[in-house]
């Protein structure tokens, strides 16, 4: 065998091997895509179960805004400046921003509405597996709606959309 005909079926081989996994690799995509438009994130579904009482509404308060943060995460910094200012704006709510570690994110500070609770328990039972995400948490401390936060999510908007929409539903 010479010396050019030996590089080229290394050369094969080595495409062959890229090809196969490249075909793992969106089998694997495809399944996680599927598994996503059927709410499966391989974590016990949250919706319609109790929230920790560390989350739920306090009295007066027809619901909670829950963001499960993480302080390594970029983008959750962000969430959770969104966060408070939503909180400003809304005196009906309760906005919690919820990590497993103190000095993982800036306090809300003095007058702050927003609070920082670092509860390891409350986010290792409210993470499914992506951080950030909001929550939201009934008055009857029941977890009524989940969305993941991406990076084009607009934030204020979603959190303002998510309190307006859980006061419709819970009027007499």
């Amino acid at each position: 065998m010479s010396v050019p005909l030996a590089i080229a079926l290394l050369a094969l081989l080595i495409a062959l091997f890229a090809l196969v996994a490249l075909v793992a690799v969106y089998a694997r995509v495809r399944a996680l895509e599927a598994g996503r438009r059927a709410e499966l994130s391989g974590y016990a579904p949250l919706v319609g179960r109790p929230g920790p009482a560390a989350v739920r509404p306090g009295p007066g308060e027809r619901l909670a805004v829950v963001a499960v943060l993480d302080g390594d995460c970029a983008l959750c910094h962000g969430v959770w400046d969104a966060v408070r200012a939503a909180a400003a704006e809304r005196r009906d709510a309760r906005f919690v921003g919820l990590v497993d570690r103190v000095g993982d994110l800036p306090d809300a500070g003095a007058g702050g509405r927003a609070e920082l609770l670092a509860d390891l328990t409350a986010r290792a039972d409210l993470y499914e597996g992506y951080s950030p995400t909001v929550l939201v948490v009934d008055a009857a401390g029941t977890i009524v709606h989940r969305s993941f936060v991406y990076p084009d999510t607009n934030v204020r908007s979603l959190l303002l959309d998510l309190t307006r929409a859980q006061e419709v539903t819970t009027r007499p």
